[in-house]
Formats: structure tokens, sequence, C-alpha cells
């Protein structure tokens, strides 16, 4: 073999190990689904194919989300931040890299259109350390806080929004075109609006109405990972929208503390142990007096061992 070929040869071959070592990366979760409300998809960069998002499943790095109407979802990341996605969302991660004994997480995603929750509690002071979210017009860079990023309109015509919704830290805000000159620097209860080609608007309090609708865009509530009945792991079944399984998760499982045994902290996401009944409870009917005509009732007692 000449060595032209040879080395033709060999630089396809580095090229193929530099491939699976990529898809094998992005195979690694960087974080799980811990709510899921009616139908949502993703789209796994190494499978190129469109799945439905289930609950307790992987996120991978460049996952790309969509949420329908109605539809949300809220993830978990490694380093304990958070990610609610209102509906008709989507959401791909496109950079995430997360070294916690160097302090370093950098971590960018872009939302092209919809509404998206972040909670990003903890500061990394290592080189390059970041947690942005960009639109097609803006890019919002968080330092320990939580926010609100938003769209309206389509297109050209399209507008972002930025509201700060944290007690602490601050939210840094410019055009997503880096040739655009100006930022914004928001506190909290601060937004900002960016359209195509301009820098973000001066900073405004916002009222309790759009607080309001925002959060109400972006809210999920965690769900019990654990031992749930297996028709609330089927894609797009609402746990809250459904009675059995909500009298399954909070009644009949109760941990010491009155909370759902197993069920995922909505702040940090840590489970709270505990195991949740796997079918409905049968409910005791109240003694009423006999009517007349009625047969005689004898009460009767059942002792239930579970091993």
């Amino acid at each position: 073999m000449n060595r032209p070929a040879l080395a033709t040869t060999w630089a396809a071959a580095a090229l193929l190990v530099f491939a699976a070592g990529a898809r094998a990366a992005s195979a690694d979760p960087i974080g799980t689904v811990t709510a899921v409300q009616r139908e949502v998809s993703v789209t796994h960069a190494a499978q190129m194919d469109v799945a439905l998002v289930s609950l307790g499943g992987s996120v991978l790095f460049q996952d790309l989300y969509q949420t329908k109407d109605a539809s949300r979802l809220k993830l978990l990341f490694q380093d304990d931040s958070i990610l609610t996605l209102g509906e008709r969302t989507n959401l791909k991660i496109t950079e995430n890299i997360y070294n916690p004994a160097k302090s370093q997480r950098s971590t960018v995603v872009d939302m092209a259109q919809g509404s998206v929750r972040a909670l990003v509690s903890k500061v990394f002071g290592g080189a390059g350390s970041k947690f942005e979210i960009h639109s097609p017009t803006a890019a919002a860079a968080a330092r320990g806080t939580y926010f609100i990023v938003w769209t309206t309109g389509e297109g050209k015509s399209l507008v972002t929004g930025v509201l700060n919704i944290g007690e602490s830290g601050r939210v840094g805000v410019r055009n997503i075109d880096s040739a655009i000159a100006g930022s914004v620097d928001l506190a909290q209860d601060d937004y900002t609006m960016i359209e195509k080609g301009k820098p973000p608007t001066a900073v405004a309090k916002a009222d309790g109405l759009l607080f309001r609708k925002l959060s109400r865009a972006t809210e999920i509530k965690d769900q019990a990972v654990r031992d749930i009945p297996e028709m609330a792991l089927l894609p797009g079944f609402d746990v809250a929208r459904d009675p059995v399984t909500l009298q399954v998760l909070t009644q009949a499982a109760k941990g010491d503390r009155g909370k759902p045994a197993g069920a995922v902290s909505q702040e940090t996401g840590s489970s709270l142990g505990g195991t949740l009944l796997a079918i409905p409870p049968i409910l005791q009917q109240p003694n009423l007096p006999p009517t007349a005509g009625a047969p005689p009732t004898t009460p009767v007692t059942v002792n239930v061992t579970f091993n």
C-alpha cells in the first residue's frame, strides 16, 4: 500500500474512533426527568429518532425536547440545576461540562420557542464556568439564581423576555448577536425584552400579573419515581388529572413527615425514601344505620401480612 493510501486509511480509522467516542460520551446521562405532563418528545443525538419522554428517564447531551399543548417537563441535572419547560417549547442541550473537582460547570441550552424556568442555585468558580439559555434573539447568563425565559411572536417578529425571580443572584442579558452592543443586569423581579437586531430594553419591575402568568406557564410538580402504578409511567399520562393515582401517591403512601414516600423533592430532586403502593387502596364505607328491609350486616376484620 502506498503512503498516500496508508495515510488516508489511518485518517479514516481515527475519524471512526473519534465518532465512536463522541457517541459513547453522548450516551452518558447528565440528568434525570423528574416530572412529565402529557406528551413530550425527545430526540437523542446518538439515535436521531424521536421518542416519548418517560418519568425517571435519562437526560443526555444534545437532547432535543419538544413539549406540545398543555404538556410540560422538568429536568434535574447532575449539578442540581433544574429546567422546567412550559407548553409548546423546543429546547436543545448544546453544551454541558461538569467537573465538581475543579468547580467547573458550563451549560448552554438553546430554546427556539416557548418558555423555560431555570433554577441555578450553585455558583461554580472554575475557568469557563457558566449557565446560559439562548433564544433566537437573546442570551441570558445566570449567576446563582432562579429565572424565566420566554418567547412571543414568530419568525422575524419573535421577541424574548427574561425575568429574574430569584431572591439572590443576577441574570445578565444581551442580544444573541454579539455585534449588537448593550446588555442589562437583572436583580429580583426585574425583566427585559429583546428583539432581533436590538439591545435589551431598559430594566423594568414585573407586576403581579406577569409574574403569576409566567409562573403558571412553567410550573409542574415533581412526581414519584419508584413503585407508582404502571399506567402513570405511560407516555402522555397526566398524574395530576388522575384521582386514583393521586390517592396512591399522597394518601396511601405518606412518609413520616407527611410527604409521599419515594417522591422527588421539587427544589433539590433528592429522594425522600420509602415505597409507594402499586395498587389503589380499598376505601372503607362508613357505618350507616340499617334501612327497612335491608339484610343485616356483620363487621369483618381482615389481617393482611406484607413480606
